[in-house]
């Protein structure tokens, strides 16, 4: 794990090209695509670094077409506008001349104001009580979907502990899920860090929420891929301590799945909230991947 880390910490540091144009290079390939929170961090990265003494308190982001994870990103930040309170940027990643993803992201400088939240759910387990990823892939490792058994128990930098059995490991029913989640070395002090970290993993396991009610005993049985990604970050927050992903899927329609997110540190406090839609696609008996190129 610790390497990974490190290979994922240099994937985060993106390579300054000048003309607020950076160089990114992907993780380890993740069955043939570009994962989408990758492209979240490295684009927050990207903006970040042409906002300088401002954090990111919004990003909006869309996965426009999938890309090839054995070549390098360029992502171009275009300068918005720059307020007395606020800095917008907008952000593409691109390669060659295909562009594959856009996001609008909003800064803003450390200010102290009105403050209240929800409470996190009092039914969240301590993420002692749950199996780690290797302790659940063992237990559910006759009952996982043969679209995703290749890839569903790599390796990650992250670790994330699941209440409810996901549906790429075999699980099914409510759409509604909580996951710990974080990175098992220290960190250090970069804020930015810290913040990109918790983009990456917002997309770990998010959009299965849609899945799980329509997922069928032994396989997926859907076609799927994220197709926009939303972030509010609240408040800083440690990506090298436990956070809570309160994780629920109110509503698919139309071949789409629509999910909701907040993540919570361990202390209560509400750091950040989420939402996504993804194509949710039934699959015929014949197979195929169940992650789809976006159209």
């Amino acid at each position: 794990m610790e390497e990974l880390l490190r290979e994922l910490i240099e994937v985060l540091d993106l390579e300054d090209e000048g003309g607020d144009s950076f160089v990114g290079h992907c993780e380890r390939d993740r069955h043939g695509a570009i994962y989408g929170g990758q492209f979240v961090a490295q684009a927050l990265v990207a903006a970040a670094r042409t906002a300088e003494g401002r954090v990111a308190h919004s990003l909006h982001a869309y996965f426009l077409r999938g890309g090839d994870p054995g070549r390098p990103l360029r992502y171009a930040v275009e300068r918005v506008r720059d307020g007395r309170s606020f800095s917008h940027r907008r952000v593409g990643a691109w390669q060659d001349e295909t562009e594959l993803f856009t996001a609008q992201l909003c800064f803003q400088p450390p200010e102290e104001g009105f403050e209240h939240q929800l409470p996190m759910p009092e039914d969240a387990p301590d993420p002692e009580s749950l199996p780690t990823p290797e302790q659940l892939a063992e237990r559910v490792r006759d009952s996982m979907p043969a679209e995703t058994a290749s890839w569903a128990t790599s390796p990650r930098a992250v670790e994330m502990r699941h209440w409810r059995v996901p549906a790429n490991l075999g699980g099914r029913g409510e759409a509604r899920n909580f996951a710990w989640f974080r990175i098992p070395s220290p960190l250090g002090e970069e804020p930015l860090l810290h913040q990109a970290l918790i983009s990456y993993a917002s997309d770990m396991s998010f959009n299965d929420n849609s899945v799980r009610p329509h997922a069928r005993p032994g396989r997926l049985g859907v076609q799927m891929a994220s197709l926009d990604h939303c972030v509010w970050f609240h408040a800083p927050a440690r990506c090298d301590e436990w956070l809570l992903f309160a994780q629920h899927s109110p509503r698919a329609a139309g071949a789409r799945g629509y999910v909701q997110g907040t993540i919570f540190t361990r202390a209560g406090e509400m750091v950040a909230s989420l939402a996504q839609e993804c194509l949710l696609r039934p699959r015929g008996e014949e197979g195929g991947a169940p992650f789809i190129a976006r159209e």
